[in-house]
């Protein structure tokens, strides 16, 4: 297959990801839309922003992988560019591995659990009940080690440059997820069924994409014990060694704001940041719908010695960044008060500087992303870890030490200013070689 061809498969295959993903994060856009009004006005703001602050830190677990699930799309279309036949085994491997992995973090996550103040931990007032608050966490948990290994199949489908089907399934979790909820606030089921209802959704959907990839449209790459390979799976923690590091730092940078937050001033303060956050990472959660198809593809690429596609492509990818965010981030400085004065109501207004901190902080979340696809493609992983490291220890000290003076905006300056310290100096000195 000639180069040029190959070129122009890539690039449907990017399109056709890229539009199915445009859809289903309309679906789920449009539900989470909804569901936060819904929420916050079942639930009240404090119990609102405990389920916030309670899914941000389990989600900081999400290093909990080893970082395989990141190197399986590595691993999977770098195998598929360079036509070898070791793609049942990767999947099995990766399956059996994951699964694994699943099961020892429960146990320590139950092991740890009693030794936990969560109510101190979280900012809880007296008005949740610390037996709730230990059930919300309890289920949150299970719940994310459970997705370790049934999120997997989308792994899959991505370095396959199948994203379309993974996409499929996101907006059929989405919407399982709006309905379960609706009925949960209906038959009057407290904070307790409202988090069972919305993660019961998400884990059925989950596990229909499992079992209609794994056993009907890709059934010869159904995990099999016999097809687990101990190459590949030190190969598959080789590299997902490398993404362990990267996660932990990504997870402390998106979701230790919130718990920070909930920490310092409590669990209802962390409704307004929230609420806000949201709105501005909407722009970024869309173009990321384009951004993210890139990985697999240039992965598959680099495998078959196309660097002139790649140089080329990222350039565009780039420039699309900047001309997308930078007038969408003023828009919603402009009209952001307005938008969540009707989204959700007056009480959650944010602050004239909390939205200038949320625009700036999407036109870089927007950029670090789009260059972030060619440097997990290229596996550059030592600068990655470095920066994230740097940036992650920074973030920490700086919005600790901004809430208090600024208030709730401290975060997410203290944000902005750990990356541009921490990552993007690296990313200047490490991408140009890395086109080249």
């Amino acid at each position: 297959m000639s180069s040029q061809h190959r070129a122009h498969e890539r690039r449907n295959k990017i399109i056709k990801t890229a539009w199915s993903g445009l859809l289903a994060r309309i679906i789920s856009v449009s539900v989470s839309l909804l569901m936060v009004p819904l929420a916050v006005h079942y639930l009240g703001a404090e119990q609102y922003g405990l389920w916030v602050a309670v899914s941000s830190l389990v989600a900081m677990l999400g290093f909990m992988d080893g970082g395989a699930g990141n190197a399986v799309i590595n691993l999977v279309a770098h195998a598929s560019g360079s036509k070898n036949a070791d793609l049942p085994k990767i999947v099995s491997t990766a399956f059996f591995c994951l699964m694994a992995l699943a099961v020892i973090g429960c146990l320590l996550f139950l092991a740890v659990f009693p030794f936990v103040s969560w109510d101190k931990l979280l900012g809880v007032a007296g008005t949740i009940s610390v037996a709730d608050l230990n059930i919300v966490v309890i289920i949150v948990g299970l719940f994310f080690f459970l997705s370790i290994f049934t999120t997997l199949v989308g792994k899959i489908q991505r370095g396959l440059q199948e994203g379309n089907l993974d996409n499929f399934w996101s907006g059929v979790a989405a919407l399982l997820s709006l309905l379960f909820v609706y009925l949960a606030i209906q038959k009057d089921m407290g904070l307790v069924g409202f988090v069972i209802a919305f993660l019961g959704g998400s884990l059925l959907a989950y596990l229909g994409s499992n079992i209609h990839y794994l056993l009907i449209h890709r059934a010869e790459l159904r995990p099999r014990l016999s097809n687990v390979d101990k190459a590949i799976a030190k190969n598959l923690f080789t590299v997902g060694g490398m993404f362990f590091v990267l996660q932990i730092g990504g997870a402390i940078q998106a979701q230790a704001d919130n718990v920070i937050i909930a920490n310092m001033l409590g669990a209802e303060a962390v409704t307004n940041y929230a609420i806000c956050m949201k709105l501005f990472l909407l722009m970024p959660m869309l173009f990321s719908l384009f951004f993210t198809p890139l990985w697999p593809a240039y992965r598959e690429a680099i495998a078959n010695g196309d660097m002139q596609w790649v140089r080329r492509i990222f350039l565009k990818s780039m420039r699309w960044a900047v001309f997308i965010s930078i007038p969408s981030a003023i828009g919603l400085i402009v009209l952001g008060k307005q938008i969540i004065d009707l989204w959700v109501g007056h009480d959650a207004i944010p602050s004239t500087n909390l939205l200038i901190g949320c625009g700036i902080w999407m036109v870089i979340s927007t950029l670090g992303s789009t260059a972030a696809m060619l440097a997990n493609a290229r596996q550059l992983m030592t600068p990655q870890i470095i920066a994230v490291i740097l940036s992650g220890g920074i973030n920490i000290v700086t919005t600790i030490w901004l809430i208090p003076h600024i208030g709730v905006e401290g975060a997410v300056y203290g944000t902005i200013i750990a990356y541009l310290l921490g990552v993007v100096p690296i990313y200047c000195i490490v991408l140009p070689k890395a086109l080249h």
